[in-house]
């Protein structure tokens, strides 16, 4: 590469941040000169994916293809291109599949494919396989752990869990998941343990809150899955699911007077909802028998 497009290239570097059309016409430009300059279409690449140009991305790898057939890096660019647009894993799968070095980071987004096309079974084999070079990332541990708990295999989910937790102590994410992965298994103890490490850890959205309720009631702590439930209800108002699941613990306990006010509050918010109106309903019929 001489002196002349070297500095071409510095050029466009520099304007890339704050003027990506000037640095767009000045790599087209060292291509028409020299069409072999393959720095020049990877730095076109990047300037389009960054600004979700996909058409455009795909055009200028064809385009380098042209110049350097059957390149590894390209098929691989080109496979990013569709694995970043929505429905269009198979074609990533398509290219991925021409490369004949694979790459950790090949056999990565070859595995993220597989998942969105649902394959997890075989997303899960070429993930294992890459998992040493990605063990410094919490992500690495949580993206194979999710697929294991989409397959329902919660015991693979959770050793693979409780590895990450050993490397990443302070994780909600991955305190997060393990006692998701209990709770399907209906371990509500070691559930616990872990929704309450998540909350500590600094879990606090109203979905959350609802989940520990959940687990806290099934069990038998009802006065903590009380507490749950309304920290739900005070980190988001609108989450009608938290004042209906609060209210069957009201109905249940004889509580009538709270169970009639969160079913209130929730019938302003959402007064077309099926589910309060049954659980209105409910209410209703036991309250009338009660008084028989």
């Amino acid at each position: 590469m001489d002196n002349h497009i070297k500095a071409k290239l510095l050029e466009a570097e520099h304007h890339i941040k704050k003027n990506w059309l000037l640095a767009e016409e000045i790599l087209h430009g060292i291509i028409a000169e020299h069409p072999d300059t393959y720095k020049a279409y990877e730095m076109l690449y990047l300037i389009y994916m960054k600004h979700a140009l996909f058409k455009k991305a795909e055009k200028i790898i064809a385009k380098a293809l042209n110049v350097f057939p059957d390149n590894n890096q390209l098929n691989f660019l080109m496979g990013n291109v569709y694995l970043t647009q929505k429905g269009k894993a198979h074609k990533a799968l398509e290219w991925y599949s021409k490369i004949r070095i694979e790459t950790p980071e090949m056999l990565f987004n070859k595995s993220v494919a597989l998942v969105y096309l649902d394959r997890r079974k075989e997303a899960v084999i070429f993930f294992k396989e890459i998992m040493p070079y990605f063990n410094n990332l919490v992500s690495t541990y949580t993206f194979l752990a999710e697929q294991y708990i989409a397959l329902k295999e919660w015991d693979n989910a959770i050793s693979v869990l409780k590895s990450a937790e050993k490397k990443f102590p302070t994780s909600k994410e991955v305190a997060l998941l393990i006692s998701k992965c209990y709770d399907s298994k209906k371990n509500w103890i070691q559930a616990f343990v872990y929704y309450d490490k998540a909350s500590r850890l600094g879990c606090d959205s109203a979905e959350f809150f609802n989940a520990f309720a959940n687990c806290c009631y099934n069990m038998g702590d009802i006065e903590k899955a009380v507490e749950n439930y309304k920290a739900s209800i005070q980190k988001n108002i609108f989450y009608i699911k938290s004042y209906i699941d609060l209210s069957k613990i009201y109905i249940a306990e004889r509580d009538f007077n709270n169970a009639k006010k969160y079913l209130s509050i929730a019938h302003r918010i959402d007064p077309l909802n099926i589910y309060i109106t049954l659980a209105s309903e409910r209410l209703r019929r036991i309250f009338n028998k009660d008084k028989k």
